[in-house]
């Protein structure tokens, strides 16, 4: 039997944007719904309000969002704290009201509970027959925002697309809620550029059929991801999926019929596509969203066998230690993000394999990515399997030193190839 007493709870709870707002007060911790969840009407609420808030703590996971928050004249009142980067935040780094937190993903859940997050701001579907709203876009962190948050304010938007997996949130666990009819942030579909194609041709040739991928977003994993195309029956288990995975599944290629868990279902815990993927996973029992202490969960992965993970990297030392993160001490241009978590999985998966793939060269080809040594360090050197650039595979595990550098010059860039190989042997002295 429906228990009606939640309609009365949800029409209670109900207000305006503004008022819900007004509930945020200075000096306190706020975290958005991360990526394109990211609740858009409460944000922009909250930027009209700033003039009566100080040092506000603004938690942030900005893949996929505008970052209006990080506009100048938000910057007296607004502290942005982010899981990952982006060229939209450059000015509030520059006037000092920007800081990185380099957490693995998987340990954000973790990191809420210890932090005492005052605020979530969240999105959501309306409530079902049953009380039950639907997270939609995006799973990740939000349900330990939702237990943890003092008070949790979500805005109700129609546009949402109803998925499939653990993205259920009973009325009764939010305080506050407003209406949004806003058109939902979208990733659009990257181009690969015959490079990208390249290196998603090398990629192919390391991934076994019925292997399962995790791979990220952007125009490298684009080409990988249009290199699979004649693979047969691969699974998927990422933190991300985009409309390059849903071309993948129309076309028969992913299956997940050998996954061990959640077969025949695809996992992710957030959606990074246009609204043709939104469509797609809307009421699609294929498609599964869970939070990222499962997705993102290497004891959850080493149950699936020839588990695959596909990162990408600014750098490679000639000793294979991978920069994924930043230039230099103020630039930070992405994150730690799940590339460790992922990682560690592919390494206790039976048969797992852990790939970076990366073009040779940086700033239109003046700056090798392939370097003697590198400052900043995301994943370690005895973790990964594979690099590869457009120039071929390096084969790491297992590998010397000597052997190592030998393999990553091979596939630098030619002309960087000599003064590689000379820092080397400088090193080596």
């Amino acid at each position: 039997m429906i228990d009606l007493d939640w309609k009365d709870i949800y029409r209670k709870r109900f207000t305006t944007t503004e008022k819900a707002v007004q509930h945020i007060e200075s000096f306190q911790k706020i975290f958005l719904a991360p990526m394109c969840n990211e609740p858009q009407a409460l944000v922009e609420e909250l930027i009209r309000q700033k003039s009566r808030l100080q040092e506000i703590s603004l938690y942030t996971v900005v893949l996929g969002s505008p970052c209006k928050y990080a506009d100048i004249a938000c910057h007296p009142h607004f502290n942005i704290r982010t899981f990952l980067s982006s060229p939209l935040l450059k000015k509030a780094y520059e006037n000092k009201k920007c800081d990185y937190l380099p957490v693995n993903f998987s340990e954000i859940p973790r990191w809420i509970k210890e932090e005492h997050i005052d605020v979530a701001l969240i999105q959501v579907s309306p409530p079902n027959a049953d009380g039950f709203c639907n997270l939609g876009l995006s799973v990740d962190v939000v349900p330990t925002l939702i237990k943890e948050a003092k008070i949790v304010i979500a805005e109700v938007n129609s546009n949402l697309p109803v998925t499939f997996g653990e993205t259920l949130v009973h009325v009764s666990e939010i305080n506050f809620f407003v209406h949004s009819d806003r058109s939902l942030l979208t990733i659009r579909n990257s181009q690969p550029s015959e490079e990208d194609l390249k290196i998603g041709r090398y990629v192919a040739t390391l991934i076994p059929e019925y292997a399962t991928i995790q791979v990220g977003v952007g125009k490298i994993a684009s080409g990988i991801i249009q290199s699979l195309h004649s693979k047969v029956g691969l699974g998927v288990h990422s933190g991300s999926i985009s409309d390059d995975i849903m071309e993948l599944i129309n076309i028969g290629v992913v299956t997940n019929e050998r996954k061990e868990i959640n077969r025949n279902r695809t996992v992710c815990t957030t959606l990074t596509g246009t609204n043709d993927l939104y469509e797609f996973c809307h009421r699609n029992e294929y498609i599964e969203l869970y939070p990222i202490n499962y997705t993102h969960n290497a004891a959850v992965i080493s149950k699936i066998s020839n588990f695959h993970s596909i990162n990408s990297a600014m750098e490679v030392s000639l000793s294979g230690q991978i920069n994924a993160e930043q230039i230099d001490e103020n630039h930070v241009v992405a994150g730690v993000g799940g590339q460790m978590d992922f990682i560690r999985a592919s390494k206790l998966s039976p048969g797992g394999r852990a790939i970076i793939a990366m073009p040779s060269t940086a700033q239109f080809g003046m700056v090798s990515r392939i370097k003697a040594h590198t400052q900043y360090v995301t994943s370690l050197k005895s973790d990964v399997d594979y690099v590869v650039t457009e120039y071929g595979i390096a084969k790491l595990f297992g590998k010397s030193m000597k052997e190592r550098a030998e393999s990553l010059i091979a596939i630098a860039h030619p002309k960087f190839r000599t003064s590689l190989l000379e820092e080397f042997e400088q090193l080596q002295q």
